[in-house]
Parts: structure tokens; sequence; C-alpha cells
């Protein structure tokens, strides 16, 4: 699959599932090689996109907020090297209507600017 076609499934996508969350994690091995060989293992979907983003980007930090309601939420994550600094050289942003899906698209946002 192409970077192209990963981001606009992503784009497309209502929720994070696991063929998605596996070529997420296979793609940022690509640029990121402590990335977990199969993060589909971890049931929870916020759990195991964390565990990538953990592994991925090591002491980074992650920004999430959001108002849940139903029938879906309005989450806005950023993904940053540092929380003191303004000047980080790659942030990862986006938004969306779960909490796993919008951390998987902040990681990809990164992968993206990073690879």
């Amino acid at each position: 699959m192409t970077q192209t076609d990963l981001t606009d499934r992503l784009a497309a996508a209502t929720m994070l599932d696991t063929d998605l969350l596996v070529e997420i994690g296979a793609a940022a091995a690509r640029v990121f090689p402590d990335a977990p060989a199969h993060p589909e293992g971890i049931a929870d979907a916020s759990e195991a996109v964390v565990h990538v983003i953990s592994r991925c980007l090591p002491g980074w930090h992650i920004h999430l907020t959001g108002q849940a309601s139903e029938p879906d939420a309005h989450w806005r994550c950023s993904l940053r090297a540092s929380e003191a600094h303004d000047d980080d050289d790659v942030v990862g942003a986006a938004h969306g209507p779960t909490i796993p899906l919008t951390l998987a698209r902040a990681l990809w946002d990164v992968v993206k600017k990073s690879g």
C-alpha cells in the first residue's frame, strides 16, 4: 500500500480497526525501526496505538482534547517531542471521531513528515 493510499484510508475511516493499525505499524517501521511488529496483539485499540506511538516516538508528549459526545466525539491530538518549546521540527496533528483513530492519524502525520 502506498503512503497516499494509507492517508486516504485513514481520512475515510470512522474507527481504527486491526488491519489499519497493522498497516500504520508496518509503514512506521520503515521510518522508526523500533515500531512494534504486531500491535494487533493488544486488544484495546487505544492501548495498541499508544503502544505504537511510545515505541516509535519514545519520550514524545501526547496532547489529546475533545468532547465525548454520542454518536461521535470530536477529538484533537498533537504529538510533540517537547512540551516546553513550540519549535519542534516535526509535530503530528490530527482530529477525528474516536480517540484511537485520532491518535493513529497524528502518528501517521509524524511518519509522513519524517519519512
